[in-house]
């Protein structure tokens, strides 16, 4: 284990998973392979582990499928995929026994579910990704950028279509983010708005009229934000009137 550490000038598994995300931002996508792979066979060989280390594989195990999809090599990511959603199983069990750790140091189980998706449609498991697609959803539901993930893999799917169309409807209000507009749906990921307008615009040409609706509401929303006629989150500024209100309320009854 310490080899691994001193071959990459780390110290210690949280430095060299930092590492890891670093060479990905900066492109590195070679190096971060080899060396995603070495970290998480290191943590494999280990028979027993104990929190902590069972942690660390997780993490690495996700940055490896993360790498392996977007570098196309598919059918090692389904197998490192397969190998992630086992051990995850193997840390939720270590957390429940462990009387001082939360299961909070979990992430949600459809941020997994949606990695493995994606990695099974860009290998061509059709059946399977539509069954991790259609899991995620029912574990979280109205997750928009599940949706249209796995409709920019199966844009001829029925089931998937309905899923992006209503989940579209109940993501509430674009939002602009720096210089990105997204929907956000409350406590689930965001997507991108304008992704999201173009699939819609594609399915309203079916003759889906309600996928037309949302994708003209969606692009009325991004103009009123450019033009300045409407908040950057209209639901943060919803909240806040909504306080003002109940402050000068009480201030004034």
């Amino acid at each position: 284990m310490r080899s691994l550490f001193i071959m990459f000038g780390m110290s210690d598994p949280n430095q060299t998973l930092l590492q890891l995300e670093s060479y990905i931002k900066d492109g590195r996508l070679e190096m971060s392979e080899v060396m995603a792979i070495q970290f998480t066979d290191m943590f494999l060989s280990k028979k027993k582990r104990d929190l902590n280390s069972q942690m660390m594989l997780v993490k690495g195990l996700r940055i490896l499928c993360d790498v392996l999809l977007i570098r196309n090599k598919n059918l090692r990511a389904v197998a490192s995929g397969k190998t992630l959603l086992r051990e995850r199983k193997k840390l939720a069990s270590l957390i429940n026994k462990s009387q001082s750790a939360s299961i909070d140091l979990m992430r949600p189980l459809f941020e997994d579910l949606r990695r493995c998706a994606n990695i099974y449609a860009a290998a061509n498991k059709n059946r399977a990704a539509k069954k991790t697609y259609a899991k995620c959803e029912r574990i979280s539901q109205g997750n928009i950028a599940i949706a249209l993930d796995a409709f920019q893999y199966f844009n001829d799917d029925k089931t998937i279509i309905r899923r992006l169309v209503d989940c579209s409807i109940s993501a509430g209000p674009v939002i602009r983010i720096g210089e990105v507009y997204v929907l956000q749906p409350i406590n689930l990921p965001s997507a991108s708005a304008v992704e999201v307008q173009k699939a819609l615009e594609i399915i309203s040409q079916t003759g889906m009229q309600d996928a037309g609706q949302q994708a003209e509401r969606i692009g009325n929303e991004i103009g009123a934000i450019q033009r300045g006629e409407a908040a950057a989150n209209v639901r943060l500024q919803n909240a806040l009137d909504s306080l003002t209100a109940k402050h000068d309320y009480y201030e004034y009854s």
